[in-house]
């Protein structure tokens, strides 16, 4: 599955903004929606749920015009402090200097944060980042790549394009 695919969330996590929303509806921001594959109005369903404090996300950038930024993670941390949770799976969008970046959330790390004297990772399926001390992790291969095409050749074997273009060139 190439970078921006992804299937769609049976589940997405988020924390409550505030909860002035009338009663049996919930809004929630359009890249939740995206990942749900959701339209408004439609019925969902919600429960509470405590997730683990965030110890590493790894997010693989969509574009990689955003890691020839001038600090690219710091941009990120900055940016992803509106940000209250990290669903694997999801992708979530930012803004900064008035282009969009979208970030695929491929992997998250939590701990328990009710036992504070040990140190417990696991992979998890959302971890809040809020008030949390995340590490992040930026996974930047295959960006903005198009996928190599493949070409059977008349003794059956298949070979990459580019590894012919290689031998031309050469």
């Amino acid at each position: 599955m190439g970078i921006g695919v992804v299937p769609p969330l049976k589940r997405v996590f988020c924390s409550p903004l505030d909860f002035r929303a009338p009663e049996n509806f919930l809004f929630v921001p359009l890249w939740m929606l995206r990942a749900l594959r959701a339209k408004p109005y439609d019925v969902v369903f919600m429960t509470w749920v405590k997730l683990n404090d965030g110890v590493t996300i790894e997010l693989q950038p969509h574009q990689d015009a955003f890691l020839k930024l001038a600090n690219p993670r710091s941009v990120l941390e900055n940016e992803l402090k509106y940000y209250s949770s990290a669903t694997r799976g999801s992708t979530i969008s930012l803004l900064y200097e008035g282009k969009q970046y979208d970030f695929d959330v491929t992997d998250c790390v939590g701990r328990d944060g009710t036992q504070l004297d040990a140190y417990n990772p696991e992979r998890c399926e959302g971890v809040a980042i809020q008030d949390a001390d995340v590490s992040l992790d930026l996974a930047a291969h295959g960006l903005d790549k198009p996928p190599q095409k493949q070409k059977v050749s008349a003794d059956g074997d298949e070979d990459d394009e580019e590894d012919d273009e290689d031998e031309e060139e050469a």
